[in-house]
């Protein structure tokens, strides 16, 4: 069969649509149909199934990133993804052989300095880790009739999800809530391979104990009191991530995941030897190398924020490669919707004010997609931790997708925080569709509360395919949404480029 030829053309589809016809002698209007509905290919069976279905050869410019957000073209056809020499390289803690002042002090450098460390002899039995790993390479390779039997009738929004990643990432994900119990769909977790749900259910629990025992630690190098960041997540969710990146036939023109930080707490990941995720430090991209049964360990923002901005998130990305697929989940540990975030009372004097004003969890995560995804967002200041991180990077590439995202004023004075009702203003229609999307979320997480997800299967699909009204006790979607907007999350429904900020 003839290889497929495409390149980025003016009008979104067509001239690849010609192209597929001349070359391959298409008259199936359905096998057309569907690879004119690139988007929603994506979001419901994933880049893998893409590449197979149509003997894909060169990537399609639905993924063709920016150059700002392209690696170059050097680097992505290297045989090592090392953009800075390897003189410098994240912390690596041992957390047995390090203990008291020492592992103190190795803490705060890594926070402080970099936001990301890899810890090794961290208690999670290696067995268990490869038994993980070895299921979810296995869950990637099964037919794709298999793999869709994992997502719940919310899709994208809901407690499980197989498909394409957001932002028209290069990557197949499989996301599963796993705490609290309230919003988990253990009858949606995979049965295939034989194992996986066993498996993951062990693997989540120690993961959950990772991430309390990390926060312990963090804690007490900030001289808070040991369970400070602990308590202040509430009852946290945590969600899983496995991503499947197939080898990319030119991987300069895209991205595994492009630039983003985490608005969670603390992230988690897992990476086989492959390789491919970057943190950028000091304007440069340094490739983080996979050790063995080691844990990549990133500062969320959140984290930032209740450090009072002495410790930091950072940007981080995954690039692709053109030789072989890498598989990595990641564990995702955030407060509870309704949790109030701000800085540590301990961390705030007079000589040390607060940077970050007190906010809902839930609200920030509206606000932090909403300054990310819109491309046109000019709000003149914002509470979030992340953005300046993009800020900075803006400064960096110059044409990057945030450039038009401008502070008039020091975010670092709550006298000048929007609210996030005026961040909202700015948001563009993608963003409303990702606002409805997550808004349906947080109202079906806070009905599964009352309902018992794992309890009442029939009454769980129910709910995920009908609207809810938000209860909790705090500005609801319709609240902050501005009037200008608001009809149109009533009638739109596609969630392809909703961000999903997951390696």
């Amino acid at each position: 069969m003839a290889a497929m030829t495409m390149s980025r053309p003016s009008d979104r589809f067509s001239s690849e649509i010609s192209r597929f016809r001349e070359l391959r002698g298409v008259k199936d209007q359905e096998s057309l149909t569907t690879f004119a509905e690139l988007p929603r290919f994506h979001e419901t069976k994933g880049v893998k199934e893409m590449i197979e279905s149509f003997q894909v050869r060169e990537v399609p410019s639905y993924y063709v990133k920016p150059v700002s957000e392209r690696q170059p073209a050097a680097a992505a056809e290297s045989t090592s993804t090392v953009v800075k020499a390897l003189e410098q390289e994240i912390p690596c803690i041992d957390l047995e052989a390090l203990s008291g002042e020492e592992l103190r002090r190795a803490i705060t450098s890594a926070c402080r300095d970099w936001g990301f460390f890899q810890v090794v002899n961290h208690g999670i039995a290696r067995p268990l880790v490869e038994r993980m790993a070895a299921a979810s390479s296995e869950f990637f390779a099964q037919p794709l009739e298999e793999k869709l039997k994992c997502s719940t009738p919310a899709k994208v929004a809901g407690p499980v999800h197989f498909g394409g990643g957001g932002n028209r990432d290069w990557r197949d994900v499989l996301k599963l809530n796993c705490a609290p119990a309230s919003i988990v769909a253990k009858d949606y977790w995979p049965q295939s391979p034989p194992g996986f749900r066993d498996t993951l259910e062990e693997y989540v629990a120690q993961q959950q104990a990772l991430a309390v025992r990390l926060l312990k630690l963090i804690s007490e190098s900030l001289d808070l009191e040991t369970n400070f960041l602990v308590e202040a997540c509430g009852d946290p969710k945590v969600v899983v991530a496995i991503n499947h990146y197939p080898p990319c036939p030119d991987p300069s023109l895209t991205m595994g995941i492009r630039a983003h930080s985490d608005p969670n707490t603390i992230t988690m990941l897992m990476q086989d030897e492959v390789g491919g995720l970057q943190v950028f430090k000091d304007d440069e991209w340094i490739d983080i190398r996979p050790l063995p049964n080691a844990f990549v360990v990133n500062v969320g923002d959140q984290l930032q924020i209740l450090s009072n901005g002495k410790y930091s998130s950072c940007l981080h990305r995954v690039v692709n490669n053109s030789r072989q697929a890498r598989t990595s989940m990641a564990t995702f540990f955030s407060p509870s919707h309704a949790s109030i975030i701000a800085p540590a009372p301990g961390l705030v004097d007079e000589l040390n004010p607060s940077i970050y004003p007190k906010f809902v969890y839930a609200d920030y995560i509206k606000a932090f997609y909403a300054q990310t995804l819109a491309p046109n967002n000019n709000s003149k200041s914002s509470f979030l931790a992340g953005i300046e991180l993009h800020r900075n990077y803006n400064s960096y590439t110059n044409k990057c997708h945030l450039s038009n995202i401008s502070c008039g004023k020091s975010c670092s004075s709550p006298s000048n925080i929007n609210s996030v009702t005026t961040i909202l203003e700015d948001a563009d229609t993608t963003t409303i569709m990702y606002m409805k999307n997550y808004n349906e979320e947080l109202e079906e997480e806070e009905e599964e509360e009352k309902r018992g997800y794992a309890s009442q299967p029939a009454a769980t699909t129910r709910a995920l395919s009908t609207p809810l009204t938000n209860t909790r006790d705090k500005k609801s979607y319709s609240a902050i949404t501005p009037p200008s907007t608001r009809h149109l999350t009533s009638t739109m429904t596609r969630t392809s480029d909703r961000q999903s900020y997951v390696r």
